[in-house]
């Protein structure tokens, strides 16, 4: 029998809690042992959660790096700013790593936890979790079979929902540079940027460049009438795609529970909720063209790899729905699909064959 890993948790926001619940799946593998986090109350969470001795619980990383080594490694899930300081020191402690992308929010940063690994010896794992998904596996398996040739060019887009972009990136906690430390594409596109890198990696990106503005979520856009809060003052709430109340109350979807968590509110009851939304100083009531948007909501990207191959990004903010779309093209054939479909189609240069192309439907649905 394998000992579990004995894990920290530091930051216990919503992303922290979704790996540590592993922990509750499968106690022979994992076991949190202890908790770090601004908030008495996550810190409470934790430890009623996982059984934490009241030893282990502290207020912040410094305060646990200050304790002598008592886990194997730590689940870094602060927020962006916050990644790189809070790891240098559990590194120095002993601890390796599990840590949210991105992984830092700018070169230096990104320098100095190099540098700290390398002095240490520790490991730090990014959380670039969609590397392990059976669609990405499967099209980097096909890419490295040579069955499309050699990639000549990339087109990836994210389409990020008008839900999800309400809840996190206009009303919420990564809106501001200042909140979170990064803008929209490291916040919530690193994921795709490092999708294309892992690729591409036979290569390196030999030059970047990027534009992109606040196109949509800006005061002159507002419906005429509009009000400054979804509770309190606006005359055209109900006919508000973007309504607070509508979106977050009536018709709740996956992002919600953000809201709650951030509000400390995961288990209240809607007449609490309500009450808790039409406070005047709730961030998630206001009007979304009126929130002083910060990052942009839509931005593209063009990276010139060192072997003469091109990749594009597109990021668009307040779509109808979610979605992530990929589409190689390669001197043999090419590779098309959309992530949340879970399969992709191959398409391979055939002359023989009618139309001049054999096509083959990959799905990894099951897998």
């Amino acid at each position: 029998m394998i000992n579990p890993i004995k894990i920290i948790i530091v930051g216990l926001g919503e992303r922290a809690a979704i790996y540590a619940r592993e922990a509750l799946m499968h106690p022979e593998r994992l076991q949190i042992v202890g908790v770090a986090d601004v908030s008495p109350d996550r810190v409470r969470l934790a430890q009623e959660r996982f059984s934490i001795p009241e030893e282990y619980c502290f207020s912040s990383a410094e305060e646990l790096a200050a304790h002598s080594q008592f886990a194997d490694a730590v689940i870094n899930g602060t927020m962006d700013r916050q990644h790189v300081s809070t790891s240098l020191p559990l590194l120095r402690r002993g601890y390796d790593i599990l840590l949210e992308k991105p992984f830092a929010v700018n070169q230096e940063e990104a320098n100095e936890l190099l540098c700290c690994v390398r002095e240490t010896g520790r490991r730090v794992m990014v959380c670039h979790v969609l590397r392990y998904a059976p669609f990405y596996r499967k099209i980097k398996e096909t890419i490295a079979s040579g069955k499309i040739g050699e990639i000549i060019n990339i087109q990836m887009a994210e389409q990020v929902s008008y839900f999800h972009e309400s809840v996190s990136y206009v009303r919420g906690k990564f809106a501001s540079p200042a909140l979170c430390g990064s803008g929209m594409l490291l916040s919530k596109c690193s994921h795709d940027l490092d999708i294309m890198a892992w690729l591409m990696s036979e290569t390196k990106p030999a030059s970047v460049s990027s534009v992109g503005s606040v196109f949509q979520f800006k005061p002159e856009m507002a419906p005429s009438a509009a009000g400054t809060h979804c509770f309190l003052e606006c005359p055209i709430e109900r006919e508000c795609i973007y309504s607070a109340k509508r979106l977050y109350i009536e018709n709740p979807q996956r992002w919600t529970h953000n809201i709650w968590h951030d509000c400390g509110c995961d288990n209240c009851s809607e007449t609490d909720r309500v009450r808790i939304l039409s406070e005047k100083n709730n961030p998630y009531s206001r009007c979304v063209y009126r929130c002083n948007l910060e990052i942009v909501d839509h931005q593209s990207v063009l990276v010139c790899f060192a072997n003469g191959a091109t990749g594009t990004f597109s990021m668009t903010g307040g779509a109808a729905a979610s979605g992530r779309h990929i589409h190689i093209t390669g001197t043999k054939g090419e590779i098309t699909g959309t992530f949340e479909e879970q399969r992709f189609t191959l398409l391979r240069i055939a002359p023989e064959a009618d139309g001049g192309m054999a096509s083959q439907v990959i799905d990894v649905s099951a897998e």
